[in-house]
C-alpha cells in the first residue's frame, strides 16, 4: 500500500507596505498682513505644535521654523535678547549669528561666526544646516496663511 500525503499549498502572506502620507494644509495664523509690519516684520505663531517665524520681504510673506537649525534655539524668544534681525531678504540668528535665506533656508554667508572656535574641536556643530521653511499665503481676508 502506497500511501500518498496531501500536501497543503504554502501560505501566502500579502506583504504589508510601511508608508507614510504627508498630507499639507493651508492653515490660519490668525495673524493679519498688516500686524507683520507692525511687528518690526516678523512675528512668531504656533501651529500644531511647531513655532513659526512669520518675515515680510517686501510685499510677500515668509514662513520658517523659529528654531534655529545649528542648537534649536529660537530665533524671536521671549526675551530681548532672543530677537532675530529680519533684513534683506534673510533672518539672523541672535544666538551665534548665522543668516539664513527666508526664502530657501539655506545659510547665507558664513556659519556661525559668534560661536568660538575651539582647540581640537572647532565650531561646535560646524555642519551648516538649513532652517525649514514653509509656503505662505494671504488669504482674501488678509489673514496669513501657511502650508504645514
Amino acid at each position: 500500500m502506497i500511501a500518498i500525503a496531501a500536501t497543503r499549498p504554502a501560505l501566502v502572506r500579502p506583504q504589508r507596505r510601511n508608508s507614510v502620507r504627508i498630507q499639507a494644509a493651508w492653515t490660519p495664523t490668525g495673524v493679519k498682513d498688516h500686524e507683520i509690519g507692525a511687528a518690526a516684520g516678523k512675528k512668531v505663531v504656533e501651529i500644531g505644535g511647531q513655532r513659526i517665524l512669520l518675515a515680510a520681504v517686501g510685499e510677500e510673506i515668509k514662513a520658517v521654523s523659529n528654531k534655529c537649525s545649528h542648537l534649536g534655539l529660537p530665533l524671536v524668544g521671549k526675551t530681548p535678547v532672543f530677537q532675530a534681525e529680519v533684513a534683506n531678504g534673510c533672518v539672523t540668528c541672535p544666538a551665534h549669528g548665522t543668516k539664513f535665506d527666508l526664502t530657501t533656508g539655506q545659510p547665507v554667508g558664513e556659519w556661525c561666526p559668534k560661536m568660538p572656535n575651539l582647540p581640537l574641536i572647532g565650531k561646535i556643530g560646524d555642519t551648516p544646516k538649513p532652517l525649514p521653511t514653509f509656503e505662505a499665503r494671504i488669504a482674501e481676508s488678509g489673514e496669513i496663511e501657511v502650508n504645514v
